[in-house]
């Protein structure tokens, strides 16, 4: 007997909602709601939902859903608007089949604005709930006790802070780090702020703006202060997992770092457990693996292609890393990390001139500062010009002596390359953990001063000791934990059986999981994991079907003749014309009108 196929994971883009309030500076309100509604949909793992850098590439334009469905790779959209009057406030919200671009549901939410962040955490709860009720289980989690700032200018300035940090480009990180500063100035018990700001030092670092122990010192100290603010702030968590891998070389710290961080809500699918899975393990196939769902879940910002072209790089896949890069720079040709990394690529792969062009262009763009000077000269000591890329080096004063050592391995110095990897090593140099699998360093792996050094590294260690995770194991759907017990759940399913089939529930036509779960004295989660594993139906497709046998039966009563189908429907539980004839037609595969005509004779 053949198993039933699965059912395709349900995939949705959340378009920027539209402030059509009069005044542009509620703009910071409405894209609130957005990223709220994101992080409620994407928090459980068990559906896809594009990020928000992809979606937000949608702000203020006029949009195709079938266009964007496919772009984007999802079979629904949810949009929406905010009208702020006063202290009045309606949202509306419409949910969209991408295939058809038909609707599916629409619903306003009227409130009084009195708390902006907790309105903001409710009306996303109840968003996700319509999307649960019609699609199937997912874990919402509940609205935080307190909102993570009560300061509006602190939160604009978040916000504005999180918009560049996410491009990670040389300009941005250093307006990202103003910004941060600026959100905890008004706030000083930000803890997601905090976190940020501890983030993009290590950026910094990473572009050379700040010597390296500095950045990491800083780091540690408010990604702590974070923590302490708020023990479950996963980018801290994260953050402190890279201070003890890159910097303090503890490689347990590291993991266990990595799984607060996740424990606290971080999802799988980020570039540390790639950089884990490059660095340590020599696992390329699982960090491109992750590096390739990010771009799916996050398609047209350039981050995630220039993210998996560094995978695709340091696995020595240069015309792979080659050709991410160009997909990258397709969506930001001035983002000058991608352009600087392509030219590496090219010039691994010998095709110096496109390479020299590439890095000069990421040199124009940074306007002469940051790495790519650095890695014009990688690129000449690649075609051999060892008396310019000397004599450039003898000029220079570098912040990470790894960078010397580099070019001096490429110019095939070996002991110069390695007392600037011991310099490095004194210097906690980041990219000492390059050291055990960067195959740049291969020429001078049989040597024994690198053989002491890489002794010192202690990269030596048994994965044995330690805690196993589910989440390490990237790549793989998260199974979906049971929510009750045998007995709890054979108790719910007769209490609800009782509910809708005796006391005939489903006839409320304001019905929802939430008020149908309070009526059970059940968490709402708890009823959808029951319904979807015990029934095998999601919220809607349970209560419609006894709203559909209903109203069949009134249908063909003689007295109900003279009354209109959609007044019978609504008379069965049903309170959307729309959603009364799409599920009428999905179930019997005809209109009810045509149904109608073939029970008559």
């Amino acid at each position: 007997m053949s198993s039933t196929p699965p059912k395709p994971q349900f995939s949705i883009a959340v378009l920027p909602f539209v402030n059509r309030s009069a005044d542009p500076d509620n703009e910071y309100f409405s894209d609130g709601i957005t990223e709220e509604i994101i992080h409620a949909l994407a928090k459980d793992g068990a559906i896809k939902v594009i990020a928000r850098s992809s979606v937000f590439t949608y702000k203020n334009k006029q949009v195709d859903a079938r266009e964007v469905g496919r772009r984007l790779g999802v079979s629904t959209l949810l949009e929406g608007s905010v009208r702020k009057a006063g202290r009045r406030v309606r949202i509306s919200a419409q949910l969209i089949e991408t295939e058809s671009g038909s609707q599916l549901w629409s619903k306003n939410f009227d409130r009084e604005l009195e708390d902006i962040f907790r309105l903001q955490d409710e009306l996303s709860v109840l968003i996700a709930d319509q999307i649960r009720q019609q699609f199937g289980h997912f874990e919402i989690p509940e609205p935080a006790s307190s909102p993570p700032t009560r300061r509006i200018d602190a939160y604009e300035r978040y916000l504005k802070g999180s918009f560049h940090f996410k491009r990670k480009d040389f300009a941005d990180i250093q307006l990202a780090e103003r910004y941060f500063k600026a959100a905890i100035a008004a706030d000083d018990q930000y803890a997601e702020a905090y976190a940020y700001l501890a983030e993009t030092y290590l950026h910094l670092a990473g572009f050379g703006l700040m010597e390296s122990r500095e950045a990491h010192e800083l780091a540690r100290n408010t990604a702590l202060k974070s923590i302490r603010l708020q023990p479950k702030t996963a980018r801290a968590h994260k953050v402190m997992a890279y201070i003890h891998f890159f910097y303090d070389w503890d490689w347990n710290a590291a993991r266990k770092a990595y799984e607060a961080a996740v424990a606290a809500g971080l999802t799988g699918e980020n570039e540390f457990i790639t950089y884990y899975y490059v660095f340590l393990e020599k696992d390329y196939e699982r960090a491109l693996a992750i590096a390739e769902q990010v771009v799916e879940q996050d398609p047209l910002h350039s981050i995630s292609h220039w993210q998996l072209g560094l995978c695709h790089y340091f696995a020595a896949q240069f015309t792979a890393a080659i050709k991410t890069f160009e997909r990258a720079i397709l969506l930001d040709e001035h983002f000058a990390e991608a352009h600087r990394w392509r030219g590496l690529a090219l010039a691994q792969t010998g095709q110096f001139a496109e390479a020299i062009a590439s890095v000069q262009h990421a040199l124009q763009l940074s306007q002469g500062k940051g790495p790519a000077a650095y890695n014009l000269l990688q690129v000449r000591a690649l075609m051999g010009e060892r008396e310019t890329v000397l004599a450039a080096m003898a000029e220079t004063e570098y912040l990470d002596a790894c960078d010397p050592a580099e070019l001096y391995a490429l110019l095939g110095m070996q002991e110069e390359a390695i007392d600037c990897l011991e310099l490095a090593f004194t210097q906690r140099s980041t990219m000492m953990v390059g050291l055990k699998h960067y195959w740049v360093w291969d020429d001078l792996r049989e040597h024994p001063r690198f053989e002491r050094l890489y002794q010192r590294m202690n990269f030596g260690l048994d994965r044995n000791d330690f805690p196993s995770s589910p989440e390490w194991h990237l790549g793989k759907v998260k199974p979906q934990k049971a929510l009750l017990n045998a007995e709890e759940r054979e108790h719910y399913l007769r209490t609800l059986t009782h509910l809708v089939q005796e006391e005939r529930a489903y006839l409320n036509a304001e019905l929802s999981l939430r008020t149908l779960a309070a009526a059970l004295e059940v968490h709402p989660n708890k009823l959808s994991w029951l319904l979807n594993q015990a029934v095998g139906k999601n919220f809607n497709e349970y209560i419609n079907a006894y709203r559909l046998a209903t109203f069949k039966e009134k249908a063909l009563l003689p007295e109900n003749s003279h009354l209109t189908l959609l007044g019978l429907a609504y008379e069965s539980g049903f309170n959307s014309k729309t959603v009364f004839n799409n599920f009428f037609k999905k179930q019997e595969g005809m209109t009810p009108r045509a149904w109608l005509k073939t029970q008559r004779p």
